[in-house]
């Protein structure tokens, strides 16, 4: 903070300095407020205020922020807001993203809590499922599954998938994903049972969110 208050107080000598030499040129003095041209003010003074970085090594992120995804009685997808903090990458610069993609899937394969479930809310990844991050790379997550589909019936393996990519594309730096198993890329069915190994967006299950967008409350 003290870099900024020497900023303050040497604008406000450089202020200081311009009305004491209008004054000496016989500028009349006006008690009123003026609007002053941008160009006449000090460099740095109009600068935007940077954003301040949340502590324990974590990044505020923007925007609405990471989401799990679970399912209404009526079967349609809604978000749930998650805290997921995004930590900073060892030895790099910038967040660590994978990590946030990480924590974030844990908390989708967790399930809803006690009180999501209260209103409704459920989820078709069975308890068997694990969800991991297996890479991200120029905004494709690479997510390993395992046991997505086991004991599911097929008209609900598309609301499965959904809820992973919808999940997945709300973390910071996640623009597509890629399910994958033992490595392998996996062909997964998209809302009109096509099926498709390419990567999955959040607009491909735009037909599966509820347009209420928020859970229904508590009965």
């Amino acid at each position: 903070m003290r870099p900024r208050v020497v900023q303050v107080l040497a604008a406000g000598a450089l202020a200081a300095g311009v009305l004491a030499a209008a004054g000496a040129c016989g500028t009349p003095a006006d008690e009123q407020a003026r609007a002053i041209a941008s160009a006449e003010v000090p460099y740095g003074l109009l600068a935007p205020e940077q954003p301040s970085t949340a502590g324990d090594g974590a990044t505020a992120t923007s925007g609405p922020g990471p989401r799990a995804y679970f399912l209404t009685t009526g079967q349609l997808l809604v978000p749930v807001a998650v805290p997921v903090a995004v930590p900073a990458a060892a030895g790099a610069p910038g967040p660590d993203e994978a990590a946030a993609l990480g924590a974030l899937l844990q908390r989708l394969g967790a399930g809803p809590d006690e009180g999501e479930r209260a209103r409704g809310l459920a989820s078709a990844l069975g308890p068997d499922v694990a969800l991991g991050v297996e890479g991200l790379r120029e905004g494709v997550a690479r997510i390993a599954v395992d046991g997505l589909g086991d004991n599911l019936a097929v008209d609900r393996l598309p609301l499965a998938v959904a809820q992973v990519v919808l999940t997945a594309t709300s973390a910071p730096g996640v623009q597509a994903v890629q399910l994958v198993r033992e490595g392998q890329v996996l062909e997964v069915p998209l809302p009109g049972g096509q099926r498709t190994a390419e990567p999955l967006r959040a607009g491909d299950y735009a037909s599966l969110r509820d347009p209420r967008g928020a859970p229904p409350p508590a009965s």
